[in-house]
């Protein structure tokens, strides 16, 4: 049975299209596309010209449309897509329009998706890899990794995983808070001090994102995720239309071939080589300086 794709869409016209035209490449089939409402008036534009670029494709596809009148907010927009999604699947690989995959992207997924359909320590699969232009180098050769961290630049998940579990709320945030138990699942206190300020932020409704309460959620029920040994994602969301704004080092990365069949772990655990790895690198919180010296380049346009 083909696992349905969610293709996360608003106003990138351009890459809408790409997307759209690598999956008619790839024949797929069943492919679930949001567009969200209108946010603001100068948008209008982009998100109509998107949603025709959507419609020209539609009888490609067996794909139904997910259209709401108003704007959900990156808080609401993909939760209730994937609710949509999960009305009658149980499987679903997703894609937001800055993410570019490649064809081993899919298949990685889709094989996956099978292989731990019942281990629920599993909450994800993830599509990037942050390792590899670092010249990072593993303690094996495995084609994929267990980690703690969440990545959502095309990923894959259950509705097992999903439905009852996901709170944007993240109503359980002060107590994890309180009693410090951050401490005890990231271990690396620069990890914790990133997350704490990060979870502290989106639960006092500073930031409007639905990734943070998924991070939570998986943190929170000791839940791992799988990160391919190559990297399958390139993020190429750095642009006008961007809401959020990524680390630099991480934008456009280049795509990887993954070889297949797959070499499976022999051990289901996180690597905290690489999360350590991560932290220092992604995962933290700069110091003052570096955050000056930031805050001046962007003033000035140095």
């Amino acid at each position: 049975m083909e696992v349905p794709i969610l293709l996360m869409t608003y106003r990138r016209q351009e890459n809408t299209e790409l997307i759209l035209n690598i999956l008619l490449k790839l024949r797929k089939k069943k492919i679930f596309v949001f567009n969200d409402g209108i946010k603001k008036k100068d948008h209008k534009k982009d998100q109509i010209n998107t949603r025709k670029i959507i419609l020209n494709y539609k009888s490609k596809f067996n794909m139904k449309l997910i259209f709401p009148k108003k704007n959900l907010t990156q808080k609401y927009n993909l939760p209730f897509a994937l609710n949509e999604v999960f009305k009658k699947n149980d499987k679903v690989i997703i894609l937001e329009d800055d993410c570019l995959p490649n064809k081993y992207f899919f298949k990685f997924c889709e094989e996956l998706l099978f292989r731990y359909e019942h281990d629920t320590r599993i909450a994800q699969i993830s599509g990037n890899n942050f390792l590899n232009f670092k010249k990072f180098k593993r303690r094996n050769d495995d084609s994929y990794f267990f980690s703690k961290f969440t990545s959502s630049w095309g990923w894959a998940t259950w509705k097992s995983r999903w439905k009852n579990h996901y709170n944007t709320k993240m109503t359980l945030w002060p107590k994890v808070k309180k009693e410090k138990w951050l401490n005890d699942i990231l271990i690396n206190p620069i990890a914790v001090k990133f997350w704490t300020k990060y979870f502290d932020r989106r639960y006092n409704n500073i930031d409007d994102d639905w990734d943070r309460p998924w991070t939570f959620t998986n943190l929170i029920n000791n839940r791992i995720s799988i990160f391919p040994a190559k990297n399958l994602i390139s993020n190429i969301g750095n642009d006008d239309y961007a809401i959020h704004k990524n680390p630099s080092k991480w934008d456009n990365l280049k795509l990887e071939t993954l070889k297949f069949p797959l070499k499976h772990p022999l051990l289901i655990s996180p690597d905290f080589e690489i999360e350590n790895f991560l932290t220092k690198e992604g995962f933290s919180i700069p110091n003052l300086s570096y955050r000056i010296k930031n805050k001046l380049k962007k003033i000035f346009k140095i």
